[in-house]
């Protein structure tokens, strides 16, 4: 992919205004030594969440593939995030749906719209009862129609219930292994799920990716969720088989998975998890 048509994919990230953008650490523009690692999480940092830290003049298509790996230790720092803001809620005196609102807006404060946009851009294309080119381009109008906001307000309504549906005990650790799951499966649809068209954000990430990387990113979600307790690697288990069909399922609709189906199976992963965690754990 032509480094000039990052700008068209969703990627600039060094022009946005986030959390923390002021520090500016500076990284090498190209490296093969240790500073490229740091460099890769970095990226995965910037684009999944709204923290922006680093400092750099030129990205690299191939920055977003080799990012892949740190999907869930990005997971890992959202749900750090989060549960300091439910824990924040809490003391403040928030419970039940006025709890969970503050949590939807945490959320959108950390990490942003990023998944939304996806969200809202697959419910508009696999709703329309079209053929499946006309779904595609579809999902490619930046327009929201009535299938993206009925979708999302569904969404909202869904993960504010669920948010402020636990105990203060279990819902730090949860909202955790929500973050950590959900983006340990991203690195699945990534690397496992053919692209539903050529070019894209998909395909960004995937050019250039390596089977290895999958096995790194499940080995650092699982020693996450071992730390946060043996019932998370459950949860994470359960939620895989509806989380992976849907995945199946839009393959089948759409003929692959773009990068707006990422953010699609992502929110409605989030959504799986919390439902899951309150049938077992309430």
């Amino acid at each position: 992919m032509p480094e000039e048509n990052l700008k068209t994919k969703g990627t600039e990230v060094e022009e946005e205004t986030g959390l923390w953008n002021r520090l500016n650490i500076p990284l090498p523009e190209r490296s093969t030594g240790p500073f490229r690692y740091l460099r890769d999480f970095f990226t995965c940092l910037e684009f999944l969440t709204r923290i922006r830290m680093t400092k750099r003049e030129v990205w690299f298509p191939d920055d977003f593939a080799r990012s892949v790996p740190y999907f869930p230790l990005v997971g890992g720092i959202m749900g750090a995030l989060m549960w300091g803001a439910a824990r924040l809620g809490i003391q403040a005196g928030f419970s039940g749906n006025l709890l969970g609102v503050f949590l939807v807006l945490a959320e959108l404060f950390f990490i942003g719209t990023l998944m939304y946009d996806g969200f809202m851009d697959t419910a508009d294309g696999i709703f329309s009862g079209r053929t499946r080119e006309r779904k595609l381009e579809i999902m490619q109008d930046s327009h929201a129609g009535a299938n993206a906001v009925i979708g999302a307000v569904i969404l909202i309504l869904a993960k504010v219930t669920l948010f402020g549906s636990f105990q203060p005990a279990v819902l730090g650790p949860l909202l955790a292994a929500m973050y950590i799951i959900t983006r340990t499966l991203m690195v699945v649809y990534i690397l496992r799920f053919p692209n539903a068209r050529p070019g894209g954000l998909g395909e960004m990430f995937k050019t250039g990716g390596s089977p290895f990387y999958m096995i790194l990113a499940l080995l650092f979600s699982a020693i996450l969720l071992f730390l946060l307790g043996p019932v998370w690697c459950k949860l994470a288990v359960l939620s895989c088989i509806p989380c992976i069909a849907l995945a199946f399922y839009l393959k089948w609709n759409l003929g692959g998975l773009t990068g707006d189906t990422f953010g699609f199976l992502t929110e409605c992963g989030n959504v799986i998890v919390l439902f899951l965690a309150y049938y077992f754990l309430k």
